[in-house]
């Protein structure tokens, strides 16, 4: 069937782009050229607008085929998903072939190019782009997805896997940061054909130790596995949540304590956890398990998760990661049959199960006696604010600091590069446990307001310097600056006396002009150190590696006494 599925992909594609997709760059060639020429960027255009969820002709604005592609095809920043995705597009016409060894070579090599901000290897289509581009390389909780899309039958060769596996080896340093997706002609014929997205989600489900509720509206309850709300994941993604108010939200405190406590604890994830409340147009017992309550097969269809979509979301990343724990996990659901409701009904569901204040980590951070007392110092000692809470107003930066700020700072200021790495990398981590380290390196009973504010007031002059140096770099430099400034921060602050930084005489002008000549110093130090000894590295990735970046501060220091400090 693959003639007849390519000609409903082709159909699709010329109803949706033929007005969209630019071609005002093949004027010069013959005709059926051109008709290749669209078909290959109309399927660019359509692969970004099935996985990103944007309209046809914003998908077609950020189609990048043509000469000097290097190997990309479309590109496109998903603000909301906090996900960079890069595209190559083959039209295959007979439907029967595979992706070619070279594709797949040039894909990689361009994908490569792009992390390290070669700008000069890429033709204006996508230099047009590069503010947003850059915007997402620069943005440390950024996820990479690379796609293949070719209209063939066939699985790209062993040769192009190992390619693909490669590079996912070297980008996923010590996290998840790229994912490779291959949209082949099934995928993109189902997408084509609406079954993919669009159309009502319907699931099976065994539903555990389960209850109804018959008035005034059908309504069952119970447990399901974990397993099963992944797979739902895998399948569908945040078309799950289409009368939810918000869909996933990606790299929140929140989604990793639940993917963590999932992977950690399977089997108290039921306590942990509030559950999930999914809408269905019509929920249906099946014969299976009789009136037994111990466990049933129900059919849902037109499910929509109202409630736990960061719950969903957070079992789909775990699964990835360890599919045997989330295998020994259920969690809490609810499925609403909407059959006999009134048509506002939906609504104020949604509208109820999602009226909630949430929680951040932070938030347990100010409970801590030692924040109140270092409220107060600050107060008293400097005048100045000191938000605690989410919520809290910002103060101005003559008026104050924020808990998040003075976290960065004592984090850059410790012994050991590991806490400035954490802070970087997630700083919430570092507000996870109250009780001990890390948050009692930081927060503890040593530590003064009049500490804590000049630590701040040294970082502020620290990194104004590194936008400084970012605003006038270019390339391997400006990466190094926005990728590895917390390193840079900790060096600086080892090279600064900060065992008087408590003295009432010292002279804190002197103080924050010395820590800018610094940052200049360390800076063009540890650029040469990662040039040397991580010359190929994603630096978004680099900076996560704790063994990496204690390699890098080593180097620093060998050859640079005043920096002895910073290794402990």
């Amino acid at each position: 069937m693959s003639i007849v599925h390519v000609r409903h992909i082709k159909t699709a594609l010329e109803s949706r782009f033929r007005s969209s997709v630019d071609l005002t760059d093949c004027a010069t060639m013959r005709q059926d050229q051109v008709q290749m020429m669209f078909l290959s960027r109309s399927l660019a255009a359509f692969s970004l607008a099935h996985l990103c969820e944007v309209d046809d002709e914003t998908a077609a604005g950020y189609v990048t085929d043509g000469f000097d592609d290097n190997g990309i095809d479309a590109i496109y920043f998903d603000h909301d998903d906090l996900t960079l995705y890069v595209i190559q597009a083959k039209w295959d016409s007979d439907g029967t072939g595979f992706p070619e060894l070279g594709s797949v070579q040039a894909l990689t090599k361009g994908f490569d190019d792009l992390l390290h901000t070669n700008w000069g290897r890429f033709n204006s289509k996508l230099t047009r782009h590069q503010t947003m581009i850059t915007s997402a390389l620069d943005d440390p909780n950024v996820s990479l997805r690379l796609v293949l899309s070719h209209t063939g039958m066939q699985p790209v060769s062993a040769h192009a896997k190992q390619l693909f596996d490669d590079l996912t080896d070297r980008i996923n340093d010590t996290t998840n940061v790229l994912t490779i997706t291959v949209l082949g002609q099934a995928q993109l014929h189902a997408a084509v054909a609406g079954s993919a997205e669009g159309t009502p989600i319907n699931v099976e489900v065994m539903l555990y130790e389960w209850g109804r509720i018959q008035e005034p509206y059908l309504a069952y309850y119970g447990q399901i596995e974990a397993k099963d709300v992944a797979d739902w994941w895998t399948a569908h993604g945040n078309n799950l949540f289409g009368k939810n108010i918000r869909k996933l939200i990606p790299k929140s405190d929140v989604n990793e304590v639940i993917a963590q406590s999932l992977l950690k604890q399977p089997d108290r994830f039921w306590y942990l956890n509030n559950g999930i409340t999914a809408l269905c147009s019509k929920v249906t017992k099946k014969p299976i398990g009789g009136s037994d309550r111990m466990s049933g097969g129900f059919v849902c269809e037109g499910l929509s998760v109202v409630n736990g979509a960061q719950t969903v979301g957070s079992i789909g990343t775990a699964a990835r990661h360890n599919p045997n724990s989330v295998a020994k996990a259920r969690v809490a659901v609810r499925f609403i049959s909407l059959e006999n409701c009134p048509p506002d009904f939906a609504a104020s569901v949604t509208r109820a199960t999602n009226t909630q204040n949430r929680i951040e980590l932070r938030d347990y951070a100010a409970l801590d006696p030692v924040q109140d007392r270092l409220r107060k110092e600050m107060l008293l000692d400097s005048g100045k604010e000191y938000a605690l809470k989410t919520g809290d107003p910002e103060p101005a930066p003559e008026n104050g600091c924020s808990i998040t700020e003075a976290t960065v700072a004592l984090a850059c200021s410790q012994n050991d590069v590991a806490v400035a790495v954490q802070a970087k990398r997630e700083i919430s981590r570092l507000w996870e446990d109250i009780h001990k380290p890390p948050y009692k390196l930081l927060f503890n009973s040593g530590l003064t307001g009049l500490r804590l504010w000049r630590t701040v007031e040294i970082l502020r002059s620290i990194d104004g310097e590194l936008r400084a140096i970012q605003s006038k770099s270019l390339g391997h430099e400006r990466n190094v600056v926005v990728h590895l400034n917390r390193l840079i921060a900790h060096l600086v602050f080892a090279g600064l006396p900060m065992s008087q930084i408590e003295d009432l005489h010292l002279d804190m002008d002197l103080i924050k002009t010395r820590a800018k000549k610094l940052t200049d110093e360390v800076t063009t130090k540890v650029s040469e150190k990662v040039g040397e000894l991580f010359p190929n590295a994603y630096l978004g990735s680099l900076f996560k590696n704790l063994s990496k970046c204690r390699l890098i501060c080593a180097g620093v220091v060998e050859d640079n006494e005043q920096f002895r400090a910073s290794t402990p």
